[in-house]
């Protein structure tokens, strides 16, 4: 943890050596993010409400998945970046080095310029969590805390997914970020609002509807939740073992690029 503190702490002074640049970036990141808050505030006083969710129960979803991607993006951009890592035939050196690969490839990069979309998504969840009239107990305080974190596990299992697939191809990795950033704009509603084979294959396969949906039924205590939905976010670490073995299997089968 201490190397990669240090890590982190050497991105950061190598980012604020060109102040301007990362201000510029900065603000691009929080602008990105919020045009996605804008758009639930348009919809919401246009329509009133989208499938019967109100302003401050979206903005719950889109704060968490919000600040979900936007961690992960920051602390773990050697992932995204890993097929520039195998094209380049620097993964060899990081082979070869007495330290754990997905450790070091954690350590390969870091996105200060991601912090203003991280504090800017946990403000959207605090004044949903303010506005959203829920009578807080002990196990509601554990689905949110198991939401959030079951948002973590899953952006970083999928940019998991993406680095492994790396071992095979490097040319097709736009369709990676379909579901890296794609997810990103999906997990920001609660996935009822899509059609049923489509909220399906994001449920059962990639489980974005076990962190952002049945669990905030529960935490609403809507008709139709059963107590155990907020229990449903652990399946995520079914997910990130499934992730870790692909990973494992891809790692197995890289052959060197003799570079």
């Amino acid at each position: 943890m201490k190397l990669y503190l240090k890590s982190i702490w050497m991105f950061i002074k190598c980012e604020l050596e060109y102040r301007a640049s990362f201000i510029l970036s900065t603000v691009a990141s929080i602008l990105s993010s919020f045009f996605s808050f804008l758009s639930v505030i348009i919809l919401i006083n246009k329509f009133g409400a989208i499938k019967g969710w109100t302003l401050s129960e979206i903005l719950l979803v889109l704060g968490i998945a919000g600040f979900g991607h936007s961690a992960i993006e920051m602390f773990c951009r050697g992932l995204d970046h890993f097929h520039l890592e195998v094209k380049r035939g620097l993964l060899d050196q990081i082979l070869v080095r007495p330290r754990n690969i997905t450790f070091q490839v954690l350590c390969s990069n870091f996105q200060t310029s991601k912090c203003g979309r991280v504090v800017e998504n946990i403000i959207i969840l605090i004044y949903a969590i303010a506005t959203l009239g829920v009578e807080w107990n002990l196990y509601k305080i554990i689905i949110l805390s198991l939401m959030i974190i079951g948002t973590l596990i899953i952006f970083f299992s999928v940019l998991l997914l993406k680095a492994s697939f790396s071992f095979w191809t490097i040319e097709g990795m736009e369709a990676m970020n379909i579901i890296s950033d794609g997810g990103w704009e999906l997990a920001s509603y609660p996935i009822d609002i899509y059609k049923k084979w489509f909220a399906d294959i994001f449920t059962y396969i990639i489980p974005f509807g076990c962190v952002n949906y049945y669990p905030l039924l529960c935490l609403l205590q809507k008709p139709e939740a059963k107590w155990w939905y907020g229990l449903l976010p652990l399946t995520t670490f079914i997910f990130m073992a499934i992730s870790f073995k692909v990973w494992d299997y891809g790692l197995k089968s890289y052959k060197s690029t003799g570079s």
